[in-house]
Formats: structure tokens, C-alpha cells, sequence
């Protein structure tokens, strides 16, 4: 069940399913699959890019994606079933494989074992080997933006790249330090918000949107990727591994300052501030469970789900002033189900 102020909050806002009728992903993606499809087959296509030596690792760092939750959003900001060339697909599977580059460093950063009910690539290969084939990824990332007959386009990839590599850097220089919630919003822009805001501004400029609504759809990715990693924030302290089916914890335990943290370190008193400060300095591996009793005394929870509500009511403004079509429902929809998965949260 929902608090009553995460209820106050969900009956607010327009686009949620108040019929509480399930989300699913297929739901979202149904009208773009045939394009997700595509770029899989070009991931599958860019792990035998490297030498043969590195077809193995390679191959288990580029498969088994999970939603392609951008190029999802790439397809429904700018296409219908079927009508995307070859060059979007490529497009679209560059913005996955920064993606994915920054994941395979992220899991060697918060020594992750497990991803998508997996071991990481680091577990398996080792941290050294993991950077490196991070490494690889994007450098064949940026190679490949360079081969889509459009320098604009190609810009704007290395250029997003470059804000998320801006973006995890912040974040690790700032560890173990408490930023504002003006610098935290700045951070998630950068390294998460902007691969998001990417995907929707190319999808709708591949499909010839005018510049206006490449724009505005470039809001509804930043606000979609804000409220999705509010949404990664939470799942570290509130989930389970079972739920989430990745390593739970780590961003407690590489210092990483996340809303869930900045919000009650602004709510507790003098007192609790110094006892939550030394929870998170001691190094236990309980240290999320031993904040659990200061996040519910707040309802931090709840908090976060507030702000990312928030985000999400700009996306589906956007979404809603778009001409009706499966894909502008699957944008919808899209917002609906992360809502969702927030509701999950708070039934564990």
C-alpha cells in the first residue's frame, strides 16, 4: 500500500493508471520492437568488431542488454513499426554501447558482483580487464558515430559522451562528500539524464522532427532520465537483489552521495546527522540496513518518489502535446511503468 503522501502524490499526477492496471514492458515497447530487435542484432554485429581474442568477453559485455530501455525511447520519440533506416539503428546502438561502457566501469568502481541476475563482467574477468574493455567499447562507440553520414549526429554522440564520462568523474571526485541537491541534480544530468535526453532528440531528428520538437523531446529523455535514476538511487537502499537482481549497496560503499542520502541528511536533526555520517563511514556491510529506521522515521522514500513524480509530470506534458499514435502511447506508458516500479519499491 502507499503512504498517504505518496498517494496524495500519485492521485496528482494525470498520466498514472490509477486503475492500477500492470505496466508491462512488452506494453511499452510493443509498436518499436521490430527497431529494438534491429539494434540488438548490430550490438551482436559490434562484439565481433574487436579481434578474436576479445570475441568471448566481448560478446557477454554486449548481449543480454536487458530492456535497451534507450533505444526504446530513441524508437518511440521518432518511429513507428518499421519505419527507421539503417543509420538509426546504428545510431541508436551507439548511444547503448556508451551506455554500456559506463556500466562495465560503474560495476568496477562499486565492485559489483552481479547485473541482470549476472556476474558482472569484472567478477569474471577482473577489474583490469574489465576498465579495459570498457575502454574498448567506447572508443568502437565513437568509431562507429563517425560512419553515419552525419557530422551533426556525430557530434552530438561524442559530445553526450563526453557528459558522461564529466558526469561519473564528478560523482567519484565528490565521494565521500555531501553536495547540494543543486549539484546532485547537476551530476545525474550529466551522467545518466543526457544519454536519455540524447536518444529522445535523435529519434525525433532521425524521423524529420523540426528542431523545435527535437527539443522538446530532448526535455521529455532529461526528465525520463532524472526520474530513472532516482528511481537506481533508491532501488540501492530500499530493494532486495532477488527484486532488483543486481548487487545491492554499493553506492553506500563507494561513498556515492545519492537523493536518498542527501534528503535525510537535510531532514535529521544535529544529533542523527552525526550518527547517520558515522554509518556511513564505518565500512559495515549493513550500513543500509542500519539507516533504514532514520529513512522511514522521514519518509525518505516517499520523498524521492515525490521528485521524481515531479520530473515525470514534465515528461508526459510533452509526451501528451504530441499527435496521437502508439508510439507517443508507448511514451506514456513508459512513464507509467516506472511509476510503477516505485510502487514496487514501497511493497517490499
Amino acid at each position: 500500500m502507499l503512504s498517504a503522501q505518496a498517494q496524495l502524490a500519485f492521485e496528482k499526477e494525470p498520466y498514472l493508471d490509477k486503475t492500477h492496471v500492470a505496466i508491462q514492458w512488452e506494453d511499452v515497447a510493443a509498436c518499436v520492437e521490430p527497431f529494438l530487435e534491429s539494434v540488438r542484432c548490430e550490438l551482436s554485429g559490434q562484439s565481433q568488431s574487436f579481434i578474436a581474442e576479445l570475441s568471448e568477453i566481448s560478446a557477454y559485455a554486449l548481449s543480454g542488454q536487458g530492456k535497451l530501455l534507450r533505444p526504446a525511447v530513441f524508437a518511440l520519440c521518432g518511429f513507428s513499426s518499421g519505419s527507421f533506416n539503417e543509420y538509426a539503428v546504428k545510431a541508436a546502438t551507439v548511444v547503448e554501447m556508451i551506455h554500456l561502457a559506463s556500466l562495465i566501469h560503474d560495476d568496477v568502481i562499486d565492485e559489483a558482483e552481479t547485473r541482470r541476475k549476472q556476474p558482472t563482467l569484472s567478477r569474471r574477468w577482473g577489474n583490469r580487464t574489465a576498465v579495459l574493455l570498457g575502454d574498448c567499447i567506447l572508443s568502437q562507440a565513437a568509431f562507429l558515430s563517425l560512419h553515419l553520414g552525419n557530422q551533426d549526429v556525430s557530434h552530438k554522440l561524442l559530445s553526450s559522451a563526453r557528459c558522461v564520462c564529466i558526469g561519473e568523474t564528478l560523482q567519484s571526485l565528490h565521494a565521500d562528500k555531501v553536495p547540494t541537491l543543486e549539484g546532485y541534480f547537476k551530476m545525474i544530468a550529466l551522467k545518466t539524464g543526457e544519454l536519455f535526453a540524447l536518444a529522445a532528440e535523435l529519434g525525433a531528428l532521425f524521423a524529420g522532427a523540426s528542431a523545435q520538437r527535437a527539443l522538446e523531446l530532448r526535455q521529455y529523455g532529461l526528465a525520463l532520465g532524472t526520474s530513472y535514476q532516482i528511481y537506481d538511487d533508491c532501488v540501492d537502499i530500499f530493494s532486495t537483489e532477488q527484486f532488483s537482481g543486481k548487487s545491492l549497496g554499493t553506492d553506500l560503499s563507494s561513498g556515492k552521495q545519492t537523493l536518498p542520502v542527501l534528503l535525510l541528511l537535510q531532514e535529521a536533526n544535529t544529533m542523527e546527522q552525526r550518527q547517520i555520517s558515522t554509518i556511513l563511514g564505518n565500512g559495515a556491510l549493513e550500513r543500509g540496513s542500519q539507516l533504514l529506521p532514520f529513512l522511514k522515521k522521514y519518509s525518505i522514500l516517499e520523498s524521492c518518489i515525490s521528485t521524481a513524480q515531479s520530473e515525470m509530470g514534465v515528461a508526459f506534458q510533452i509526451a501528451d502535446s504530441l499527435p496521437a499514435s502508439e508510439a507517443q502511447q508507448g511514451l506514456t506508458k513508459l512513464l507509467q511503468f516506472l511509476s510503477q516500479q516505485f510502487e514496487k519499491l514501497q511493497s517490499q
